[in-house]
């Protein structure tokens, strides 16, 4: 009874003092940053869901409400957990139960068809799915986006609430977003009440090797290695004094930076004079003949089985009589080159079928993203960046999540930092956050694109240049007998790229390798540029080598 009457008269103690008793947080908030108070309404049941023990289903006995604001780590593990239904806690105990055999994405599949009754329920379920996402190849970004959720919903017991902030930052430092990941570690470390935490401080560690700061590192490293926690305390506060001072003139630049950001204009002329997908979409869509079908069939079945020469061939050899058939071939060839990574040649085609206006509304949309595509490929951010304005006037959109993530990592690759975090904080509050980040990081696996500097001083190169070639073969009769040789060949090249006029200029041994090194070459494609009469320039009097090898190949 005496043990009653202690646990009662401490549980109002802290109603009366809004848990005021708890450590203060050391002085890192962010400005301008609202923290709402958390309150929850005790019921009958509650799911226990800590990081260590997550497959334990427990209850707790009905509590007082207690208010925390702004919301601290302390006061915070002292809310009464919520009641959460039988059906939801079945599930989620299912769902973790198969987790721990790794069978994350069928736990996935199990959490999201939960129907939540409540906020609370529903930001437990995002919380599991966050730790299950993080544990699947490539779902980095829908892992950010349901820890997001959580968080911002404020309903999450404190244990889970902590492991979800941290989960968030770790997410948003490895796909090199540092700053913000900074500003999200002042929120955690304001939320616990610490200045040093070691978890936040490796996070930090991992920041200042990404950006090859190795005074920030090595400091770092001796904070974490101080055995006299009052020191570390101190020398950990200078640091965090220093992120947040950065931080501050961030938002500062922030502010100043947004008043001048020229929204996209939303074309509104439903007549088509300016051509806007909307009135676009109103056209009666033209239908290819018959036969031109067909044979685009046949190409697309010829790219599929890896044949691209013959597919480009194929498309050329067709013959047009309207602008929309022409145009249809240009995307299709637009398709094929971005296939086989010719993106330069690409983009020619992709422009030449959006440039026509022949097309069907759909298909110009997906030729005007494939064309920005391209540009960023070939390091033309600032063309790219034109491109995609100009395709939100098209389809009459502020953003739109596929191309959100290209300005993002554009903004990344050229260091505007200002755009980047200005990008970042519109991709936050977007409702498709996690597609936008997606295509951030899917773009991220084509590696550094380095951007196209013009260049005044460097005379631009008309010379003919490969874009497609293939391994030759191997003579029979050659190969039977052992014999290694080699071809010279001379040849000249037409306006479409081709070889012409291909002659012998010497072979080694003679009457085995000339007819292999013909057939070869006459598959091989240039780009070439012409000059005002046609002709292509440098295209004539030029010779290739072929060799053949038993011993190392061709």
């Amino acid at each position: 009874m005496n043990k009653q009457r202690l646990t009662i008269t401490a549980l109002t103690l802290a109603v009366l003092t809004g848990c005021q008793s708890s450590p203060s947080p050391p002085a890192v908030e962010l400005p301008a940053q609202n923290e709402q108070a958390v309150t929850t309404t005790p019921k009958a049941k509650a799911v226990t869901t800590t990081p260590k023990a997550q497959t334990e289903i427990a209850t707790t006995p009905s509590q007082q409400k207690l208010s925390c604001e702004p919301l601290r780590y302390q006061c915070h593990l002292m809310q009464p957990e919520q009641d959460i239904s039988e059906s939801t806690a079945k599930d989620i105990s299912f769902a973790l139960n198969i987790a721990t055999h790794g069978y994350y994405s069928a736990a996935v599949i199990r959490l999201e068809k939960i129907k939540s009754q409540n906020v609370y329920e529903q930001a437990i379920v995002d919380y599991h799915l966050a730790n299950m996402n993080m544990k699947r190849i490539g779902e980095d970004a829908h892992a950010l986006d349901y820890a997001l959720k959580a968080i911002d919903s404020e309903s999450l017991p404190a244990e889970e609430y902590k492991s979800a902030q941290l989960l968030a930052i770790k997410l948003l430092v490895k796909h090199g977003w540092f700053e913000l990941g900074e500003e999200k570690s002042l929120n955690y470390l304001a939320y616990i009440g610490e200045s040093f935490d070691f978890d936040i401080f490796e996070i930090f560690d991992q920041i200042a090797q990404q950006k090859k700061d190795q005074t920030r590192y090595e400091l770092l490293l001796d904070i974490q290695t101080m055995i006299d926690g009052e020191a570390q305390n101190k020398a950990a506060q200078r640091v965090l004094d220093e992120i947040k001072t950065r931080i501050a003139k961030q938002y500062a630049d922030q502010i100043q930076f947004e008043k001048h950001i020229k929204p996209t204009d939303k074309l509104k002329n439903k007549t088509c004079q300016t051509l806007t997908y909307q009135c676009h979409s109103q056209r009666a869509k033209k239908v290819l003949p018959a036969n031109i079908k067909q044979a685009i069939d046949t190409a697309t079945k010829q790219q599929q089985d890896n044949n691209a020469m013959a597919a480009k061939e194929t498309l050329e050899s067709i013959k047009t009589n309207s602008d929309f058939e022409t145009a249809m071939i240009n995307r299709k060839l637009a398709y094929l080159y971005s296939d086989v990574k010719l993106h330069e040649l690409s983009v020619r085609h992709a422009s030449a079928a959006i440039n026509s206006g022949a097309l069907n509304a759909e298909d110009h949309r997906y030729q005007m993203r494939l064309e920005v595509f391209g540009l960023y490929l070939l390091g033309e951010f600032e063309q790219a960046k034109q491109k995609i304005e100009a395709y939100l006037n098209y389809i009459e959109k502020a953003s739109d999540t596929y191309l959100d993530g290209v300005l993002l990592k554009i903004a990344k690759q050229q260091g505007d930092q200002r755009f980047f975090k200005y990008l970042q904080d519109k991709t936050l509050q977007n409702p498709k956050r996690a597609e936008i980040i997606q295509s951030y990081i899917d773009f991220g696996y084509f590696g550094e694109i380095k951007e196209k500097k013009k260049s005044a001083d460097t005379p631009r190169s008309y010379k003919p240049v490969v874009i497609f070639s293939k391994e030759y073969d191997y003579p029979i009769e050659a190969a039977k007998q052992g014999i290694t040789g080699s071809v010279t060949l001379e040849f000249d090249l037409n306006a479409k790229g081709e070889p012409v006029n291909i002659r012998v200029i010497e072979a080694s041994p003679e009457g085995y390798f000339e007819q292999a090194g013909i057939n070869a070459l006459e598959q091989w494609r240039y780009k070439v540029n012409l000059d005002d009469t046609g002709n292509v320039i440098e295209g004539t009097g030029i010779q290739v080598q072929f060799g053949w090898n038993l011993g190392s190949g061709q």
